[in-house]
């Protein structure tokens, strides 16, 4: 039996995963009020043989998942990462150390493993005073730009680029103190050298090897390409053989070490600098967010969701990755311009164009949309697949014809059929 601690987002896929295996799964949540605002009322039970309300003691958890002999524990999304941890402890399961929670939560503690290591990593400081963030800023020789965000949030939550003290002191201003969209209060901001180059999502999955060591299996590489400041455009599958992909694994491998990551799913976002190389933005021992299993499945064999369930299973994580077809994959977030509603005919257009295998977010005629801002504030989005890539860049192409021309309120025409 597994428990799955916040089984949110991408982790409520956990469950039905387990069940194809044979194994039964019990939810471990705080009760609905002590949630991040994101996540009130989205649980659904099904599937669950029980729902675990966590208090304020992780020993009275412990004990009631040991009464229901759980012998799996995972994090369904981020801010299930610490209790999954200290569960997995208690009751003497295979799990990450509870002690370096800290280093897979907080960003500035991340910069900080990374830099004990010797690996490359972005010149950051954490901290709960302004003046101490603008002395710092001012004291890096040759960087004027800067990233501003909290230490424990997630999606672009709360990031600001900023390229003076001025700009610092708004976004500082802005953050510090305001809860996050993870349910952290924002006590300490991180302010780092802000990173320019190519961006790329390197997931992975890890469990105890040879001699205690962990072996670790990097599933997908993808390029993450992105348009103005925060907006998410598309990701692209890369293969796995190419030069760029393997550097970004074996740097990865080093990253998840230090962090001490050994168990489990983690989803790595890095970039690679010229003349630096793959310098690490932020990693999560969590699963991808925001993605369509089914949908991923059918174009590639597998998924994160589905090669964490293979590693809890049977305990090693390796081969996942030869599992995968070669099919083209490009994921595409939607990317709404203006607050408004979705288009009852452009809806029906955007999810029959022949590349779309699935997606994820509430496509429904009539539903009202918010300009998109981040990816917390994107519509959705397309899993796309395809032989040719090309068909893919078409259909892309007819996705942000859509948006500009009436997916969001303005009469158009489907100009794309399969």
């Amino acid at each position: 039996m597994a428990a799955v601690v916040a089984p949110y987002g991408s982790g409520r896929h956990y469950a039905p995963e387990f069940a194809s295996r044979g194994w039964t799964c019990i939810a471990v949540t705080p009760a609905d009020d002590a949630l991040p605002p994101l996540y009130r009322g989205s649980l659904d039970p099904a599937g669950y043989q029980q729902v675990v309300v966590h208090g304020d003691s992780v020993e009275e958890t412990a004990r009631a998942l040991r009464g229901l002999r759980v012998t799996a524990v995972v994090a369904g999304t981020e801010i299930g990462v610490p209790l999954a941890e200290q569960l997995a402890h208690r009751l003497g399961l295979a799990g990450n150390d509870p002690a370096t929670s800290h280093h897979r939560r907080d960003k500035g503690a991340m910069a900080r493993a990374l830099e004990v290591a010797g690996l490359a990593g972005p010149r950051s400081l954490s901290t709960d005073r302004l003046p101490e963030a603008l002395l710092w800023a001012n004291s890096l020789d040759g960087i004027t730009d800067f990233v501003v965000k909290p230490a424990d949030s997630a999606g672009s939550d709360g990031v600001f680029f900023c390229s003076s003290p001025a700009e610092i002191r708004a976004a500082w201003e802005r953050l510090h103190l305001v809860p996050n969209a993870m349910g952290g209060s924002n006590s300490h901001l991180v302010v780092q050298e802000r990173l320019h180059g190519s961006q790329y999502v390197v997931n992975s999955v890890s469990a105890a090897g040879a001699e205690g060591r962990p072996r670790h299996t990097v599933t997908e590489f993808w390029a993450d390409l992105r348009t103005g400041t925060h907006l998410y455009d598309r990701l692209d599958l890369l293969r796995p053989h190419a030069l760029v992909p393997r550097r970004l694994a074996n740097y990865t491998v080093r990253v998840l070490d230090a962090l001490g990551i050994s168990t489990g799913p983690a989803h790595t976002e890095l970039m690679f600098v010229p003349g630096r190389g793959p310098i690490l933005i932020e990693s999560g021992a969590r699963p991808e967010g925001s993605y369509d299993p089914a949908a991923m499945r059918e174009a590639t064999g597998s998924d994160h969701i589905r090669d964490a369930v293979h590693a809890a299973v049977t305990g090693t994580p390796s081969r996942l990755a030869a599992r995968r077809s070669q099919a083209h994959v490009s994921k595409v977030s939607l990317i709404a311009p203006h607050d408004g509603v979705l288009d009852e005919d452009l809806v029906h257009c955007l999810l029959t164009l022949p590349t779309v295998r699935g997606y994820v977010g509430a496509l429904v005629p009539g539903m009202a949309v918010r300009r998109t801002v981040d990816l917390l504030t994107s519509p959705g989005r397309l899993v796309l697949a395809a032989e040719d890539p090309c068909a893919i860049d078409e259909d892309y192409t007819a996705i942000r014809a859509m948006e500009a021309s009436g997916l969001y309120g303005k009469a158009a025409r489907c100009t794309r059929t399969a």
